[in-house]
């Protein structure tokens, strides 16, 4: 199968694309890369694989790329909230207007198979400790989340007979990545104990569900692999029910792993998310099931912050 991954160089990107290289996949990666081609340098030069400089808000170079491919994963974004805020502009243009233009690319080559990675932060704040499915209200509180949203609905309505998108809203990811981030809550937390010994909460009572970056992969795989009647047009939260956490319950993990650290919370009355998601209808529909917990990804990136894996962590590399 030829695939086309857009954005496959990122946090997320970087493991499909290794996993589907790995399984036999002619891989294209199209990314901006603007954190640098690094993730992606083992497969530079391999049979089955290219790596393409570009910007999604290229239509024209898009619909050159597209044209033979019989998939295309959707990953490229400016992601998460604080990136968004900083350039809501910038942040617009590319996550709704740049991920359209992929959209239309796709449909207009009648590309087989179009999976787009979404957000449970769509879900925005639940109240109580309910668990939300993909059929539950979205309440996009962010430039971030309103952009994943609006192309979500643009994807859903381009299904027909011969085009068959999916959507996947991931829980928040973790884990160690060819293209590492530590801005984000497992691997931040895990920083903090090993370089501080102290982790500071904030709002330590709000949910974040979890998922890790190879889990993501094997999903992604699954719906590629997946009869079209059951993917085409449907919505699968990604992720899996005990790594829905409490921000303490996660910092509690971490503690635990990094003896001697100290918690400090700071009580939040209000958290911009709040979400414990179900996963259910994607382990009955498509089989998938996660296979790394919290705690193994805590560990995973513990241990290779002791080994000194990253030389500096802190870097601005590391975050987006």
């Amino acid at each position: 199968m030829r695939v086309l991954i857009v954005g496959g160089a990122g946090y997320v990107g970087a493991p499909l694309t290794y996993r589907l290289w790995e399984q036999g996949y002619d891989v294209t990666v199209f990314d901006v890369l603007n954190f640098g081609a690094e993730s992606l340098v083992p497969l530079l030069g391999k049979e089955r694989f290219k790596l393409l400089q570009g910007d999604i808000r290229d239509a024209a170079l898009l619909r050159q790329l597209v044209s033979g491919q019989d998939a295309v994963c959707l990953l490229a974004a400016i992601v998460g909230e604080p990136a968004c805020n900083r350039e809501p502009e910038t942040a617009t243009s590319i996550n709704l207007g740049g991920s359209l233009n992929v959209l239309m690319a796709a449909q207009e080559a009648k590309t087989k198979k179009f999976v787009f990675v979404s957000t449970c932060s769509n879900y925005g704040v639940v109240e109580g400790d309910a668990f939300v499915n993909e059929e539950a209200l979205l309440q996009p509180i962010s430039t971030y989340a309103e952009t994943k949203v609006q192309v979500e609905k643009a994807v859903l309505a381009a299904t027909n007979s011969v085009f068959h998108p999916t959507v996947l809203r991931l829980s928040t990811a973790f884990g160690v990545s060819p293209r590492m981030r530590f801005d984000l809550m497992v691997s931040d937390f895990a920083m903090a104990a090993v370089r501080d010994r102290k982790i500071v909460v904030f709002g330590e009572q709000f949910w974040r569900p979890f998922v890790h970056v190879a889990d993501i992969a094997n999903a992604i795989q699954v719906v590629l692999e997946a009869d079209s009647k059951i993917v085409s047009g449907q919505v699968f939260n990604i992720g899996d029910t005990k790594n829905n956490l409490q921000k303490l319950e996660l910092a509690q993990v971490v503690q635990r792993y990094v003896h001697g650290t100290t918690l400090e919370t700071v009580q939040r009355n209000s958290d911009p998310r709040s979400y414990r998601v179900d996963f259910t209808k994607a382990k009955d529909v498509l089989g998938f099931q996660a296979a790394w917990s919290v705690e193994d990804g805590v560990r995973e990136v513990v241990d290779a912050l002791k080994m000194g894996v990253w030389n500096s962590p802190q870097e601005a590399r590391y975050f987006n």
